[in-house]
């Protein structure tokens, strides 16, 4: 096809002017064009030695690209109009093996009709009763329901484990989160069990792993906490937004679970104005992990993902696994942190952490474009 003749590898300047690179680094591997679409393979080395390259790491990478309908000619190219766009990846990370779940049940948990406020941040939670009861049954994929047009407004939605001793009264209504007034029973929801956020698409556990529910040791009641990120404050928004859980009969070898490092909210941890960086660590100590693992989980617990999370002055996080004082291979990072693509990262490998080690979460903002003080909350689950 004379359409795939050559390849050629660009850079672009300050200017956003593309030159030809004079160290060509991409391989077309193979092309397909029919009549609506365009396919191209091509391959690069992560590292090129290349000045004009960027290095592909396991860091988020933002993809830009654009097209006419036209072939670029020896005197430039032609301007791409508004066929163009960016995608945020992460190139390196392992893909996972996803077990068809087309005919597994599923129930969903969602809000009805939420008032979100006019104003730029709003935590709104939810009590829900899992509607599988008196059998075991794992959870193997979990997915975000969000409402159409509200992508930008939902950033995250965290699920908590509450007392089995509540009574359903408690899901005759929301309320907004960490509010005076809020229900007591919502005090009682402090276990995370699973943590979705903006730019993800789900969940899903590995083949031999699920979220077990069903029996008296499982949630019974669960609190959705709804973070809606109104900046521009936006009246009259109504959302039904929430998350779907899917399950299987077929018990899988071990139970998930989700523990959490970093810094929580506090008046104490805060980030001056006017800085091009500024780094802040959350420890999860020896004494701690030693508390929590010892009596049920002397043996160590297996982490098989990661979910990062930060807001929008986080530039880069990084969590620091230490094993008999010595420092192991970063548990996870990412050095490009985007905001709106907070995805879980699988694990090559499940990294065993046991009783004694220390967890360090290092994370990297940048507040050039603020004036005024920043507090912060920021988490890895």
């Amino acid at each position: 096809c004379d359409t795939f003749s050559f390849q050629q590898d660009y850079f672009t300047d300050e200017n956003r002017v593309l030159k030809k690179d004079p160290q060509q680094d991409y391989h077309l591997e193979y092309a397909m064009e029919n009549s609506t679409h365009t396919i191209l393979a091509f391959s690069r080395e992560l590292h090129t030695c290349d000045t004009n390259d960027k290095s592909i790491t396991e860091s988020t990478v933002r993809v830009i690209w654009a097209y006419h309908h036209k072939d670029m000619e020896e005197a430039g190219q032609n301007y791409h109009g508004s066929n163009r766009g960016t995608k945020s990846l992460r190139l390196l990370n392992p893909e996972k093996e996803e077990v068809s779940s087309a005919s597994l049940p599923y129930f969903d948990l969602t809000n009805k009709d939420v008032p979100v406020p006019d104003k730029d941040t709003t935590y709104w939670c939810q009590m829900f009763k899992i509607p599988v009861q008196h059998e075991k049954h794992h959870v193997t994929k979990i997915v975000p329901l969000i409402q159409k047009g509200h992508e930008n407004l939902v950033h995250h939605i965290l699920l908590y484990q509450c007392s089995s001793n509540l009574n359903a009264s408690v899901l005759d209504y929301g309320h907004e989160c960490y509010h005076p007034n809020m229900p007591d029973s919502f005090l009682t929801c402090e276990t995370v069990i699973f943590a979705w956020a903006i730019g993800g698409e789900g969940f899903t556990y590995p083949p031999h792993v699920g979220l077990s529910i069903g029996t008296a040791a499982d949630p019974q009641f669960v609190l959705m906490e709804v973070h809606y990120d109104n900046p521009s404050y936006k009246e009259g928004l109504i959302d039904n937004s929430g998350l779907r859980l899917i399950y299987t009969p077929v018990i899988r070898k071990y139970d998930a679970g989700v523990i959490e490092a970093g810094l929580w909210v506090s008046l104490f941890h805060n980030i001056p104005p006017g800085m091009p960086e500024f780094v802040s660590e959350g420890h999860c100590t020896l004494e701690c992990l030693e508390e929590a693992l010892v009596a049920e989980r002397p043996a160590g617990i297996h982490v098989f993902a990661v979910l990062l999370h930060a807001h929008l002055a986080g530039r880069a996080i990084r969590m620091r696994h230490f094993h008999n004082g010595k420092e192991q291979e970063l548990l996870a990072f990412d050095d490009e942190f985007d905001f709106n693509f907070q995805e879980f990262q699988y694990l090559n490998e499940e990294r065993v952490i046991l009783p004694g080690d220390n967890l360090i979460t290092e994370c990297h903002y940048s507040t050039m474009d603020r004036i005024r003080m920043t507090w912060v909350r920021k988490v890895l689950m």
